[in-house]
């Protein structure tokens, strides 16, 4: 009780003000955000930036790349400013972007803003970090011949968004299944048939014609197989 009356009784002087409003705070819509580039082509991607509260007058706040950024700046256009107009307390700005200088892992692209309105008394957000990841589709799954080894049929089976399972090898008599992902056209075998049956490892790469849908794999089977090249005709 006591520790409560003392509580109540503040000199005017020193009670705290209730009319002072809060200090502004800005901040980008999230950290994070994924924007899709079209594989040779385009894309773009729409940031919110909001304010604590409502505005009386607009408030321009620049836009900074940060240089933790690893994307090229030949593969995006960023606006040097934006604006969180008077009577809102949210704006927005575009970036353009291009497939230019965009590895098939992705880029990313951070972004800070710097506030030249409202001085010290705003407080400005986390950056933003924007992963630039280029869009392509895959389309392996059908039916195929080897055009070496033992130019045997083989059969492509989607078993997600760009991951797949190829029937059999052009090396081994018998079938064994191995399994590739397709990223921008570019093959990676991830494990099959062999590995999980007999233990030894299998790897590859490869490349897939963007013309004629032929598939092109170097191939390795652990104490068999070396960079076994292995071109499948698409049917």
């Amino acid at each position: 009780m006591v520790m409560l009356m003392g509580a109540l009784f503040y000199n005017c002087e020193d009670a705290p003000s209730l009319t002072i409003p809060p200090a502004e705070y800005i901040t980008f819509e999230s950290d994070g955000a994924v924007a899709l580039v079209a594989l040779n082509g385009t894309g773009e991607i729409t940031i919110s930036v909001y304010a604590s509260r409502i505005q009386s007058s607009d408030l321009l706040l620049d836009i900074d790349i940060d240089e933790s950024s690893t994307a090229s700046p030949v593969s995006y256009t960023v606006p040097p400013n934006v604006t969180i107009p008077s009577g809102s307390n949210e704006g927005s700005f575009t970036i353009s972007l291009l497939d230019e200088e965009i590895s098939n892992a992705g880029e990313t692209l951070v972004l800070k803003l710097i506030n030249l309105d409202s001085g010290d008394s705003a407080f400005i957000g986390e950056p933003i970090t924007i992963s630039l990841v280029r869009d392509c589709p895959s389309n392996l799954e059908g039916d195929y011949v080897y055009a070496d080894g033992n130019q045997k049929v083989a059969t492509i089976v989607r078993t997600g968004t760009n991951t797949y399972s190829v029937s059999g090898d052009s090396a081994f008599t018998t079938d064994y299944v191995f399994n590739i992902i397709d990223v921008c056209n570019e093959i990676t075998v991830t494990g099959g048939e062999i590995a999980d049956s007999f233990g030894l490892a299998v790897s590859g790469n490869g490349t897939v014609d963007a013309n004629t849908g032929n598939i092109t794999i170097f191939y390795t089977v652990e104490g068999n197989l070396d960079n076994w090249e292995m071109t499948l005709v698409k049917q």
